[in-house]
């Protein structure tokens, strides 16, 4: 038997040597053929390369972390061709508490998905027709309201009346005019044409895209389907991960379902209720346009705070170019959203969305400032149920929930 040649000084040498060629050979290659260099390419020959010494803590790791990577920019390569899928299941995850009810009624629960697709069908087929060219024209109005209003206020800082105001506050006339033309007056209309068309191009964008998505005839499909096999989609997650950690994962869905669910059904009846309600009180005080207003109501307030107080300075900025009396309708402006945010605040979140996802002040003004600096308006949207989904994993932990 021949015996195992003993590794001596060179040949570790030469071997560290071999790797170091090996290496710069492959980075000249890599930078030769940069430009057709995909992430599949760079991760796959990371974990060629690596798979040998997977016996190692940090090699795993490596492969693990680059293999996660690759899938974040996937998912981000991608994310445009899955808006169908990402609407289909949410809507799948509202209605299906309902299909349930309909299967319990001895109706198949095939029979049920079909209904609810067809309803929401014919529900948007009739807004298209009836609802868009109401809101499209309510839009246009408002628009040339806001370009009024501007003018408005140039000519009001034009005029004597706002100088002689700071002049009896002990500044020179002079000085007034020019501060006013110079200074304010530029900034007020900077604000208000910005606030408005801010607002209004959120409901606009978000209208088009509906009305691009809508076109899409996957989404009934897709829906279909996912609230037909519902029940089983969490079973079929869970069967893919080992026995040991299925009964923690059910209980972790569990969990999830409880409080995202709670929040996001009834999340969309409160903000339907609420923009509703905006809609018959500013068009029963004479307010300009209230069908877009409450569409913007009830869009915004899955923002806490910050949409009601977008609601409520762009309602009154409406109200002012309603016409007579201007006082009477800021007035009942402000009574309206005050009583509203009085009324979700009392009764309609702890009756209908649960004190399960409610969030301390603090935490829940701090969780959108974060989420919306580091994801734009949709982190404002995902701020409150992601922040309660946190807290509750920190529970589970034995962390424990003192906010």
């Amino acid at each position: 038997m021949l015996r195992r040649r003993l590794r001596t000084p060179h040949d570790t040498v030469t071997e560290i040597m071999g790797y170091i060629l090996a290496g710069c050979a492959l980075v000249g290659v890599a930078i030769a053929v940069h430009d057709v260099l995909s992430p599949f390419v760079v991760v796959g020959a990371v974990v060629y390369l690596l798979y040998p010494f997977r016996r190692h803590v940090f090699v795993r790791r490596a492969m693990v972390a680059s293999l996660l990577l690759l899938l974040l920019w996937s998912f981000n390569a991608v994310a445009s061709l899955l808006v169908p899928f990402v609407i289909a299941y949410v809507l799948a995850y509202l209605f299906d508490p309902f299909v349930t009810w309909l299967t319990r009624h001895r109706l198949p629960r095939w029979g049920g998905s079909l209904l609810v697709v067809l309803c929401l069908v014919g529900i948007l087929v009739c807004a298209a027709l009836f609802v868009v060219p109401v809101i499209a024209s309510q839009m246009q109005i408002l628009l040339n309201g806001v370009a009024q209003l501007v003018d408005n206020t140039r000519l009001w800082f034009s005029s004597d009346e706002p100088a002689q105001l700071l002049a009896r506050m002990g500044i020179p006339v002079d000085r007034a005019r020019e501060l006013l033309t110079t200074e304010l007056a530029p900034r007020v209309e900077g604000i208000i044409s910005s606030i408005v068309s801010g607002v209004f191009g959120i409901v606009s964008g978000a209208s088009t895209l509906a009305v691009q998505i809508l076109n899409i005839v996957i989404i009934p499909f897709v829906l279909f389907f996912l609230l037909m096999d519902f029940p089983h989609i969490g079973k079929k997650f869970v069967a893919l991960f080992p026995v040991h950690q299925q009964d923690g994962l059910r209980s972790v869905l569990a969990t999830v379902d409880d409080v995202a669910g709670r929040y996001i059904r009834g999340a969309v009846i409160v903000a339907t209720i609420q923009g509703t309600i905006a809609a018959i009180v500013l068009w029963a005080i004479g307010v300009s346009s209230p069908l877009v207003l409450g569409l913007m109501t009830a869009f915004l307030d899955f923002i806490p705070y910050v949409g009601l107080i977008v609601s409520l300075v762009v309602s009154v900025v409406v109200a002012l170019f309603s016409g007579d009396p201007v006082s009477a309708k800021v007035i009942g402006v402000i009574i309206l959203y005050l009583s509203e945010k009085l009324l979700e605040a009392t009764v309609l979140a702890p009756k209908i969305i649960g004190s399960q996802v409610g969030l301390h002040p603090v935490v829940l003004i701090l969780s959108l400032m974060i989420f919306g600096y580091f994801l734009g308006f949709a982190g404002l949207l995902i701020a409150v149920p992601t922040t309660a989904l946190i807290l509750v994993a920190l529970d589970r932990k034995g962390v424990g929930r003192t906010m």
